[in-house]
């Protein structure tokens, strides 16, 4: 892997382990705010997928759909398959959960954001498993940063 390969990867974890650290921060308030999490939650396996495309060298699509994402990586990290259909549910909170819609009774509660917290924690983990083949130091790094 390239110097700028790493940096891009190292990035790409940071910042998904910031949309985690929100997780945490926003799982400690007495109001949880649930649509809050199930965004943060998308934003991390996005992140991390995006990662994993970096380590190889492929374009990043400008998309929000993890199930394509997941499509682009899957002959690296063909362990993700049985996720596929956890992975079109989580992206529906990529935009869903941060604009007001006009149907009643969508907002996510108690039981999707913590469904959506655990799936973020599987691809999370997965990814780290995969990136540390390529980078000790990323994989470190990036797991020091928050601890769900």
């Amino acid at each position: 892997m390239t110097d700028l390969q790493k940096h891009l990867v190292k990035q790409w974890m940071l910042k998904a382990e910031n949309d985690l650290l929100n997780v945490a921060n926003n799982l400690q308030s007495d109001a949880v705010p649930w649509d809050t999490i199930c965004f943060h939650c998308q934003q991390v396996v996005e992140k991390y997928l995006k990662a994993v495309l970096v380590i190889h060298n492929r374009e990043i699509p400008r998309s929000h759909d993890l199930e394509q994402l997941y499509n682009l990586i899957q002959l690296w990290i063909p362990s993700l398959e049985n996720q596929k259909a956890e992975l079109r549910w989580l992206t529906t909170y990529a935009v869903m959960s941060r604009y007001p819609v006009e149907v009643e009774d969508v907002a996510p509660g108690e039981d999707e954001g913590k469904r959506a917290h655990q799936l973020a924690k599987i691809i999370r983990n997965t990814c780290l498993t995969y990136i540390k083949c390529f980078s000790k130091d990323l994989e470190a790094e990036a797991k020091n940063r928050c601890r769900t």
